[in-house]
């Protein structure tokens, strides 16, 4: 059999509609999960990128790339509620080919105000998303001449296209809840992506539908003591066949509570069910959050992985608005 039905099998029947990318530090890469939180999140404007590198004892790793942006937008016309704008940029790449998947979104969500510190949040997602490859890498059956293998003899293998583009759709619900005067907060919330079933081919014909990517999600910070918090985040999704639950639990302990200067060390571990157990280590310094996780393969997949999983970095930079007082006094001239 030669390697271009090899190829075809493995990867433009199972690996095109395969799950999309994925990270440990989910929590960290939130508009990954769902438009709604997009400026569901303290402060006003927040940077976020996670850089995944995955599988590195396999001949060519996965590499995976993830970036985002979201600001709140306040008008008076809103009153208490705000709107969340942003875009996401992802890039991943992986195996001989260097077969890619270039994902762009553009997001948007309304957050109303309940009350009490609870605020309950609806997004949307539009998405542009392109597969691509490149087959030169590739070595086929008919490149064997008299018993030799030759990769600069032609092959008649060939594609109908090296890349193929779609249009997604998005969208998702969220509670977020962040009391006053204290650390305590809570995020939890339903995510959905590939609404309008998207199909992509490196195929003259027979396209492949890109399945639905349902998500549920719930993360919570809770303030224990004056320099204790305790960290929880969990995660279960599915799509098509594909099916993944992983929980994350840690503790945070703040070095310095100082205007300004905020220090605090969050260390903690989880479990990606049938698959990884994951270490992370986090770092908090004023505005600044940095991620490093690292995950230890579990699955039967360990026969070729020899169970090492891959290291995971992600960063964040929240910017945050000295707000106005809401009411004006006069002061009297003398």
């Amino acid at each position: 059999m030669s390697r271009i039905i090899l190829f075809l099998l493995c990867f433009c029947r199972l690996g095109l509609p395969a799950q999309d990318v994925h990270f440990s530090q989910f929590y960290n890469a939130p508009l990954s999960l769902n438009p709604a939180l997009c400026g569901a999140f303290d402060g006003d404007q927040r940077f976020a990128a996670t850089y995944r590198n995955q599988w590195g004892s396999v001949p060519v790793p996965y590499e995976t790339f993830f970036g985002a942006y979201g600001q709140k937008v306040f008008q008076p016309w809103l009153g208490d509620n705000w709107l969340g704008l942003g875009g996401a940029f992802t890039y991943d790449q992986a195996g001989d080919a260097a077969l890619s998947w270039l994902q762009l979104a553009i997001i948007s969500s309304f957050n109303w105000k309940a009350g009490d510190g609870h605020v309950l949040s609806s997004g949307l997602q539009l998405r542009f998303g392109q597969r691509a490859l490149e087959p030169g890498q590739f070595n086929f059956a008919d490149q064997f001449t008299d018993n030799f293998f030759d990769p600069g003899a032609p092959t008649a293998e060939s594609f109908a296209s090296t890349s193929s583009g779609y249009f997604s759709l998005g969208a998702g619900l969220n509670w977020f809840y962040q009391p006053e005067d204290t650390r305590t907060r809570a995020w939890a919330g339903l995510g959905a992506t590939h609404l309008n079933q998207p199909s992509i081919s490196f195929l003259g014909e027979g396209n492949v539908e890109v399945p639905l990517l349902f998500n549920f999600h719930a993360s919570g910070i809770l303030e224990m003591t004056a320099r204790w918090d305790l960290a929880v985040n969990l995660l279960g999704q599915g799509q098509g066949a594909y099916r993944e639950i992983i929980g994350m639990a840690g503790g945070r302990y703040h070095l310095s509570l100082e205007k300004g200067r905020e220090l605090a060390l969050l260390l903690g571990a989880g479990y990606r069910l049938s698959d990884a157990l994951v270490g992370y280590l986090e770092v908090f310094y004023a505005n600044w959050r940095f991620g490093l996780s690292y995950d230890v393969n579990t699955s039967p997949f360990i026969a070729a992985t020899n169970r090492n999983g891959g290291p995971e970095f992600s960063v964040q930079y929240v910017i945050s608005h000295v707000k106005p007082p809401k009411e004006f006094k006069a002061c009297p001239i003398f």
